[in-house]
């Protein structure tokens, strides 16, 4: 996690031997990218991910489960909600916000025109941690976060033309993780919904 007085993180220890880590973000996308794809076993996704971060294949097992765990739990890490499973609160909505693949080009957009970062020049040079600092610190303005703001919206709260826009808007910026069962039933919802406001308008 970052911090303003100790360096960024780079490194693992095993046995009381220090590893060179690489934690630039573009191979920390690219783990959480492979986590996903359900043709690995999990094995395969240990071995995998200990050849990305320490850029040699794996001789030993229980090394390469330590690292896998040790660099797991440094780059799931974050500032604040950390106690929120345990106090088993309420989220709104439960379903993920974004995707750091379908949302690419958003996220691409965004950092460029907030900070002027080009996100494709500095793959393997911008640290994890500045990344997650400045993928927070986005702005409302920005292209990631107005979608961010249409998938989070209350239908409830619309009704009419308002609801039908708000309905579509969903609809085409909605992550391929969340079209399950259960989201295409809650649009179906919504679109009786709109028809019924019609009706009534």
């Amino acid at each position: 996690m970052l911090s303003l007085t100790k360096p960024l993180g780079d490194e693992l220890v095993y046995r009381s031997k220090s590893y060179k880590v690489n934690l630039s973000f573009d191979v920390v996308l690219s783990f959480y990218e492979m986590l996903d794809d359900e043709r690995l076993s999990d094995a395969d996704k240990v071995m995998t991910a200990f050849e990305m971060f320490l850029g040699c294949e794996p001789n030993d097992a229980d090394f390469t489960i330590n690292a896998f765990k040790q660099i797991g739990k440094y780059i799931s890490m974050k500032p604040y909600g950390n106690d929120v499973e345990d106090a088993k609160e309420v989220i709104r909505d439960p379903r993920r916000l974004y995707s750091f693949q379908q949302d690419a080009e958003a996220i691409y957009s965004s950092f460029y025109e907030q900070y002027g970062i080009d996100l494709i020049d500095v793959q393997g040079q911008l640290h994890w941690d500045k990344f997650k600092a400045l993928f927070q610190g986005l702005g409302p303005n920005t292209y990631l976060q107005r979608i961010i703001d249409i998938r989070t919206r209350d239908p409830k709260d619309y009704q009419g033309e308002a609801l039908a826009k708000l309905t579509e808007a969903k609809q085409y910026y909605e992550l391929d993780i969340n079209k399950t069962q259960k989201a295409k039933e809650a649009q179906f919802a919504n679109l009786a919904q709109t028809l019924r406001s019609w009706a009534t308008s």
